[in-house]
C-alpha cells in the first residue's frame, strides 16, 4: 500500500506517493507528463500497476507529483531533490521512470544525480526531445526508450533520437500503441519490471 509523502525542499514540500519495501534498498521513482498530477499512461492506471509489481520483486517504488508540472527546470529540482531524499534514507541504487515530459525529466535526473552513477537503470514512455540532453552523462545508468507507432502526440523519432544520445547499456522498444499505452500497457508494464529487476535488484 502506497503511503503519502511530503518531501521538503528549500523551493517548498513535494508531494508522493510511497510503496515501500522493508529493507530495500533500491528504489524507482515514477514521474508522470506535462500535465502534473498523479497522471501516468493507460487512463491513469500504469504506474500505481507498476509500483505494486516492483514492490513484489523487493523494489520500493515513489511516484512524485511536481510542483509546476510542464516547467523542465523546476521539475528538474523536483526529481533531484526526490533522489537526494532516497540516497539520504538509506537507497543504494534508484530507477526513474517517465511519460512525454517526464520522459526528458527522467534524462535530467539520470545525467545530474547526485552522486554519478546512484541511478542505475532508466525508462522512459513517449517521450519528448526538447531536454533529453544530459542522457549522454548518464554513464552506467541502463535506458530504456519506449514508444507508439501510432503516437499522434510525440512522434516515434523522440525516442530514437534519445535513444542514440544515451550510452550503453541501452534498449529502444517500439510498440503498436498510440501516446496513452492502452492497447500495450501489459507489455510495456513486463519490459519495464524485467529491466529493473536485471539493473536494481
Amino acid at each position: 500500500m502506497a503511503e503519502k509523502l511530503v518531501i521538503p525542499t528549500t523551493k517548498g514540500s513535494l508531494d508522493a506517493l510511497f510503496y515501500k519495501v522493508q529493507a530495500s534498498t533500491s528504489a524507482v521513482v515514477f514521474v508522470g507528463g506535462a500535465g502534473g498530477g498523479w497522471n501516468s499512461p493507460n487512463q491513469a492506471r500504469m504506474y500505481p500497476s507498476m509500483c505494486i509489481k516492483l514492490n513484489q520483486i523487493g523494489i520500493s517504488a515513489l511516484h512524485l507529483k511536481y510542483r509546476h508540472g510542464g516547467d523542465l527546470e523546476e521539475s528538474t529540482f523536483d526529481i533531484l531533490e526526490t533522489l537526494k531524499f532516497l540516497k539520504n534514507n538509506g537507497f543504494q541504487k534508484a530507477g526513474i521512470i517517465g511519460w512525454s515530459f517526464g520522459g526528458a525529466i527522467v534524462c535530467q535526473g539520470a545525467g545530474k544525480a547526485e552522486p554519478p552513477g546512484f541511478v542505475k537503470a532508466i525508462a522512459t514512455l513517449a517521450t519528448q526531445s526538447a531536454g533529453i540532453e544530459p542522457i549522454r552523462n548518464a554513464q552506467g545508468c541502463a535506458s530504456l526508450f519506449i514508444h507508439g507507432n501510432a503516437d499522434s502526440c510525440l512522434p516515434t523519432r523522440c525516442s530514437e533520437y534519445t535513444f542514440k544520445l544515451a550510452p550503453d547499456p541501452k534498449k529502444l522498444m517500439i510498440v503498436s500503441d498510440h501516446h496513452g499505452f492502452f492497447s500495450t500497457a501489459n507489455e510495456c508494464e513486463n519490459a519495464m519490471i524485467e529491466w529493473f529487476s536485471k539493473y536494481l535488484s
